[in-house]
């Protein structure tokens, strides 16, 4: 028998299911408790070759989260190794839903597919396609704002508001007007998400603190996180990076700029103002520690309600 046949004879098993030992998973699960990438792989590799040299052909996800475990503390990752089984017996209980806001072009999507992999929840949604369900659910008479981008909603307000407002007062008017609508779709999500007790990651700059129901700041297990970006020329490489790999115009973001700070700023003081964490996101493997930190924190203040998870 080879190598890799004798490791794909390796069951992890749980109550409902058995399920092939994957390194994947385990590097995964220790990536999320704060473990470099590369060395979460390697240590998941060297799990999985004790197992096979003690042929070891099923073992219980208990007894595998365990062996994980002191493998840690015996490594000197005794931090982590508390981490991972905080991460471990959340996780197996809780839904959880992860907001990730900020204004156009600070990262949001990016970010949040870095955590959805490292935390392994399978469901990221855009705010920009809960804005297209809005779009066929409410007519263009009715909420012009919704059928603009966040930074010219301001153009669809009636002649009568530009008149009570100043320059800036109007921007962020029409973006408030343009967000209300897709407030509704993410509320919407959020509490079929915990109805269900299914994880979700909704991000995009529709979402603003103090906006959303007062309700859902206080949940513990809905975590909201806001990304910005001081550096004007950060900001705008990032536009033109995304122009290279999407149909979205350079043009149309540089021209707006300065609304979309304006914005950006904005969405920043009504995070501080309902103590939203603020993270500058200008390295991305900095920016996904920092929110997995701000995630493991909140963990402690969940109570035990049932719910499994693919986690090793």
């Amino acid at each position: 028998m080879t190598f890799d046949e004798n490791i794909s004879r390796i069951l992890v098993t749980d109550k409902e299911y058995d399920m092939p030992f994957s390194k994947g998973l385990l590097a995964r699960s220790l990536s999320a408790a704060g473990m470099k990438p590369s060395e979460s792989y390697t240590l998941a590799r060297e799990i999985e070759r004790d197992l096979t040299e003690q042929n070891v052909l099923k073992i219980s996800k208990d007894e595998l989260r365990r062996r994980v475990y002191y493998t840690l503390i015996n490594r000197d990752y005794e931090g982590i190794g508390e981490k991972y089984l905080l991460w471990r017996r959340v996780l197996k209980k809780h839904s959880i839903i992860i907001l990730v806001g900020g204004s156009s072009g600070v990262g949001t999507s990016t970010i949040a597919f870095e955590l959805a992999s490292r935390l392994g929840i399978p469901s990221v949604i855009g705010t920009d396609s809960i804005r297209e369900v809005m779009r066929r659910s409410i007519s263009k008479d009715l909420v012009p704002m919704l059928y603009e981008s966040s930074y010219t909603a301001w153009t669809a307000l009636r002649r009568s508001q530009w008149e009570e407002q100043d320059t800036k007062g109007m921007h962020l008017l029409g973006f408030e007007r343009h967000v209300e609508p897709v407030l509704l779709g993410i509320e919407s999500i959020i509490d079929r998400s915990l109805t269900e007790g299914t994880s979700v990651i909704i991000e995009g700059t529709h979402i603003v603190p103090g906006l959303m129901g007062e309700k859902y700041q206080s949940m513990p297990n809905v975590i909201f996180l806001n990304l910005t970006l001081s550096s004007e020329e950060i900001h705008k490489k990032r536009f033109t990076a995304r122009a290279k790999v999407s149909d979205r115009p350079l043009e149309r973001y540089l021209e707006n700029f300065e609304i979309i700070k304006e914005i950006n700023q904005y969405i920043v003081e009504k995070s501080k103002e309902n103590n939203v964490p603020v993270i500058e996101n200008v390295s991305i493997s900095e920016t996904v520690q920092k929110c997995l930190e701000i995630v493991t924190e909140r963990f402690s203040n969940l109570t035990d309600e049932p719910i499994d998870s693919d986690f090793y």
